[in-house]
C-alpha cells in the first residue's frame, strides 16, 4: 500500500488562515496603549450583522459595499483609510467608491483625492442647511454659474476605475455635463446616461481604466444657469469590497435629513452594511438647543429614512469619541453615548462602543493622541480608532464563519 503524501497546498492554506487570524487578533498590538480594554473591543447586538457577514464570505466572487457616514472625524479619511485598506487587502479591492472634489469645494480633502479647477465654484456642506444650494449623496456640494465651468479629479493608480456614477442636479436650468477621461481621451455626454429611477444620476462606463477625469459644463439652452455636482461614485470591474466614506465637517444626525437628495441617493451605492459615526457635534450645541428627547428623535428620523431607501440592510452604530470643551472633558458626549446605546438596544441595531473600550478623554490626552483643539485627533489617534474598529469587525466576522 502506497503512503499518502501530505497535500502541500492544503497545509499552506491552513498556515495562511492561521496567519490572517493571528493578524486580526493582534491588530491593536501594533499600537499598544495601556488604557485600551481590548477584551471589550466587541460589536454589541452582533447577530444583526449576520446577513452582511454571510455576503462577506463570497466577496471575492462579487462586489460588496460598505457605506460609512460621519462628521469631521471621517472627512479627512484617517479612520476610514485604515478600514478601507485593511478590508480590501483581505476581501479584494473593487474601487475607491464615493468621492467629492473637496478642494474645489474649498474644504479639507483626503490625501488620496486630488481635485482642482480654474473656475469659481461655491461649496456647501450639509451642516450649513440654510444655504440655498442643494445637497445630496456626498454631503458636500459644488455649484457654478459659469457656463464653461470644469474641474478635474484624480485618484491613485490602485483605485483606477472603469465605472462612474455622477450625481448632479438635473433640472431644466442645469447645464449639459460632459465627462472626459484624461488618461485615454474618451468623452461622455452624461445627460445621455440618466438613470431611469432618478433623473439626477448618470451611470457610465469607460472603455479603459482611468484615474483622472474632467467634468465640464456646456450651456445649450437660454434657461440653463448652473451646474451642481452632488457626488461621484467610482468602481472597477473586479470583485471585492468598496468602502464608501461620507464625512462632513460639523455634521449632526439631522443634517443628513435636511439634504434634499441624500437619503434617496444612498440606495445607488448598493450598501450591504451602513456604518454611522455621528454624535460629536450634538455635544457642542448651545445649552438652549441641547435636548436629549430631540436628539433621540433626530437619530431615529435619520436611521428610519435610510432604512426606507435601503430595506433589509444592517446598521452598525459607533459611539462618538471623547473630547474636551473649555479645557475639560465634554460630559455631554457621555449623554450622547447613553442615548445611542439605549436606542440601539431598543431597535436591535448593532453598535460598537468606543467610549467603553478606551475610557474617558484624559486617556487619549495623556498619550498625546489629540490634535491641538482637543476635539479632533491626530493621525496616531485616528489610526488607533481605525485599528480597533477593524479588529472588532474582523473578529466578529471570524466568529460568524467559525459558527456557520
Amino acid at each position: 500500500m502506497k503512503s499518502i503524501k501530505p497535500n502541500k497546498i492544503f497545509y499552506l492554506s491552513i498556515l495562511l488562515l492561521i496567519f490572517f487570524l493571528g493578524c486580526e487578533k493582534s491588530l491593536t498590538q501594533q499600537n499598544k496603549y495601556a488604557f485600551v480594554k481590548e477584551n471589550l473591543n466587541n460589536i454589541h447586538n452582533v447577530k444583526e450583522l449576520n446577513s452582511f457577514f454571510e455576503k462577506l464570505q463570497y466577496a471575492k466572487q462579487k462586489q460588496l459595499n460598505i457605506l460609512h457616514i460621519g462628521d469631521s472625524h471621517l472627512q479627512a479619511n484617517d479612520i476610514t483609510e485604515f478600514l478601507r485598506d485593511g478590508l480590501q487587502q483581505k476581501f479584494g479591492n473593487a474601487g475607491r467608491g464615493l468621492i467629492v472634489p473637496y478642494k474645489v469645494a474649498g474644504t479639507n480633502s483626503p490625501e488620496d483625492i486630488i481635485s482642482q479647477s480654474n473656475n469659481k465654484w461655491e461649496g456647501k456642506r450639509n451642516s450649513k442647511p440654510f444655504l440655498p444650494q442643494s445637497n445630496g449623496i456626498g454631503g458636500i456640494t459644488i455649484e457654478s454659474v459659469d457656463p464653461n465651468a470644469s474641474f478635474i479629479f484624480q485618484l491613485p493608480d490602485k483605485y483606477a476605475f472603469t465605472n462612474m456614477a455622477v450625481f448632479f442636479e438635473n433640472d431644466d436650468k442645469s447645464y449639459d455635463i460632459f465627462a472626459e477621461d484624461q488618461d485615454n481621451g474618451q468623452i461622455i455626454d452624461l445627460k445621455k446616461y440618466i438613470n431611469k429611477k432618478d433623473k439626477n444620476v448618470a451611470i457610465v462606463s469607460f472603455t479603459k481604466p482611468t484615474t483622472k477625469v474632467k467634468i465640464t459644463s456646456v450651456k445649450s439652452d437660454s434657461k440653463q444657469n448652473h451646474i451642481t455636482i452632488l457626488g461621484i461614485n467610482t468602481s472597477n470591474n473586479k470583485n471585492g469590497l468598496i468602502y464608501h466614506s461620507i464625512g462632513v465637517n460639523g455634521a449632526e444626525y439631522f443634517h443628513f435629513d435636511t439634504s434634499k437628495y441624500f437619503n434617496k441617493e444612498t440606495s445607488f451605492l448598493n450598501p450591504d452594511l451602513i456604518i454611522i459615526s455621528l454624535g460629536t457635534n450634538e455635544a457642542y450645541r448651545k445649552d438652549s438647543d441641547f435636548n436629549e428627547i430631540s436628539i433621540k428623535k433626530e437619530i431615529d428620523s435619520f436611521i428610519s429614512n435610510l432604512k426606507k431607501y435601503n430595506p433589509g440592510i444592517p446598521f452598525l452604530i459607533t459611539t462618538p469619541a471623547y473630547a474636551y470643551k473649555n479645557g475639560k472633558p465634554n460630559s455631554r458626549l457621555k449623554i450622547i453615548h447613553d442615548i445611542l446605546i439605549k436606542y440601539c438596544n431598543e431597535k436591535q441595531l448593532a453598535y460598537w462602543d468606543l467610549q467603553e473600550i478606551t475610557g474617558d478623554a484624559v486617556n487619549w490626552k495623556k498619550n498625546n493622541l489629540f490634535s491641538k483643539d482637543l476635539v479632533h485627533y491626530n493621525k496616531e489617534g485616528y489610526k488607533l480608532q481605525g485599528q480597533l474598529l477593524l479588529s472588532a469587525i474582523l473578529n466578529s466576522y471570524n466568529d460568524y464563519v467559525a459558527k456557520h
